[in-house]
This record gives structure tokens, C-alpha cells and sequence, in this order.
């Protein structure tokens, strides 16, 4: 896995990982819009679709192992206190290491991003999906874009989520790891059950490291091309009529195009395989871990 810096607005990794065509951590899919999240031969989720596409049912078997280790308080304290651009790369490169290596991730052929995310106050309130084992995640409106636990959320009074409010207190406490998953329109929580708990009963907003496949730069849309290509011709026009000095024309161009391509490089769509055995397979699976569930939402 080769790991390039991300020249974004909160920066981050590049990771380009070759030699893993199906993942340990997968989502297959079935006609019906029925959708599973496998881990090595284990379900972790089963999930449809509404037949208007409103929103899904999700539900979790509760089976999911995080792709990282336990992480351990003085580790923490030594990264130092949370916040800032070395501290997310320090943490970044850490978990980059362990889900490369933990077979249990979801890395797989292809260019990643891993690095911070601000979200929006909703995602970790309002849009935290607290009902377990069965949800429904609500695309009604402008969509759901919140956060999905694949285990229990632990109560409070736990022993690890009072050490890691301590963590949070001192502020060391290390992020969570969220996968951006394009087919829930949202975010899959993968790592930090215990630390996001903590961190929202003492009131702070935890940091995030966020995961997302990138779009294939070969297949960048023609209309992002064109923007560019009339960008460009725009302000070397603005500069001809100006008769403006040629280097800072040319160094006000580079700003523009910059600020042009800040948000790149772009997410592309979460990959999916489908279910062996197709729909009569998935239909057993669900049987058998959610009991009635299935029933509950067949279209």
C-alpha cells in the first residue's frame, strides 16, 4: 500500500492499495434492493431498500470486530492533545497500518482517502442511529447522511467509556473511524464505539478520521473538465484586457485553479459483490440471524 499526502482543505491520506480485489469487510447486494455487509464469512448487516427508495432497514447481528487493536491510554497521551493538522497525520497513519494489515477492514483494489472530516453537528446527535438491532435510515428530504454503529453503543457507566472520558477531559482522547458508505448515503462506524460515547457525554464533539474510496481519475466527468478548461481561459482574459504582469497573472491563475479543484479528489461510489446464491441465499442468511426482521420488511 503506497500512502501519498492529500493536498485537500483537511488533508489527510492517500492510500493506493493493489493486490486485494474482495475485502475482508464487504457489502454485497441481491435483486430487491437487498443489500449484506459481510466480514470474512460472517454477516454483520443486512439491509433493504424502501420500494421508493425513502430510506432503508438495516439490521445488525452485533458480529462486527473492529479493524483496529484496543487502543491504550498512554499511546494517547503521548500523540498529545487532540486537534491539529500533525496530530489527524500521526493517527492517520496508524490506522492506515492497521487496516492494511488487520484483514477485517474494508480496503480493496483502488485509491482511498483516510483523513479528517467535519460533520455536521446533526450527524453525531439527530442522525446517530441509536436503535439497535433493527433501524430504519431515513433518505427522505435532503437525505440521511448520519452515523451508523455496527455494535451496541455502550451505556455510559461503563468502565471503558469512563476512561475514555477521562481521555476526553484531558484531551487525548483518540478519533473515531467512520466509513463513508455511498449505499446508506452516510457513515458506517467501524472503530470507537466506546470513545464516541464518552466524548458526547462530555459534551465535546469527537475527532473523526473518515474513510471513502476515490472516483477513478480516468473517468472524472467531462462537465468538471470543461469548468476548468473555461476557468482558465477566464482569468488569462481577465489578465489580457488588464495588460496585468504576466507572473502574477499566472500566479493568481494557480490560486483560482486551486481553489477550482479544493474539494478534489472526489468520492466515488462504495463498491459492492453480489450475494452468492442471490436472493434465495440472502433470504436464508436474514432467516436465520434477525428471525422475523425479514418479514417485517419485504416490499
Amino acid at each position: 500500500m503506497r500512502r501519498t499526502n492529500l493536498y485537500t482543505v483537511e488533508g489527510g491520506l492517500g492510500l493506493d492499495v493493489t493486490g486485494r480485489r474482495s475485502p475482508d469487510l464487504r457489502l454485497e447486494v441481491a435483486s430487491g434492493r437487498r443489500l449484506l455487509l459481510r466480514q470474512r464469512h460472517r454477516p454483520v448487516l443486512f439491509g433493504r431498500a424502501h420500494p421508493a427508495n425513502h430510506g432503508m432497514h438495516v439490521y445488525r447481528t452485533g458480529d462486527h470486530i473492529s479493524p483496529l487493536p484496543p487502543l491504550r491510554a498512554d499511546d494517547a497521551r503521548r500523540t498529545g492533545p487532540s486537534g491539529g493538522a500533525s496530530w489527524h497525520g500521526r493517527w492517520a497513519h496508524r490506522f492506515a497500518s492497521w487496516l492494511y494489515d488487520a484483514g477485517t477492514g474494508p480496503l480493496h483494489d483502488g485509491r482511498w482517502a483516510l483523513g479528517p472530516r467535519r460533520l455536521p453537528p446533526y450527524c453525531l446527535r439527530g442522525d446517530l442511529v441509536r436503535d439497535h438491532p433493527a433501524a430504519y435510515l431515513d433518505w427522505l428530504g435532503a437525505g440521511w447522511n448520519g452515523v451508523l454503529p455496527l455494535r451496541r453503543l455502550p451505556d455510559v457507566d461503563t468502565a471503558r467509556v469512563k476512561a475514555y472520558r477521562r481521555q476526553a477531559r484531558e484531551r487525548v482522547l483518540p478519533p473515531i473511524l467512520l466509513w463513508s458508505v455511498s449505499a446508506f448515503d452516510g457513515y458506517l462506524l467501524l472503530d470507537g464505539h466506546c470513545r464516541l460515547v464518552a466524548a458526547l457525554a462530555e459534551g465535546v464533539d469527537p475527532a473523526v478520521l473518515a474513510l471513502s474510496l476515490l472516483a477513478d481519475p480516468e473517468v472524472v466527468g467531462d462537465d468538471q473538465v470543461a469548468a476548468h478548461v473555461a476557468l482558465t481561459d477566464r482569468v488569462t482574459a481577465q489578465a489580457a484586457r488588464s495588460g496585468a504582469d504576466p507572473l502574477r497573472a499566472a500566479e493568481a491563475l494557480a490560486r483560482r485553479f486551486a481553489e477550482a479543484c479544493a474539494a478534489q479528489p472526489e468520492e466515488g461510489r462504495t463498491r459492492a459483490w453480489p450475494v452468492r446464491g442471490g436472493v434465495p441465499a440472502w433470504e436464508r442468511q436474514t432467516a436465520h440471524a434477525t428471525g422475523q426482521w425479514a418479514a417485517t420488511v419485504r416490499a
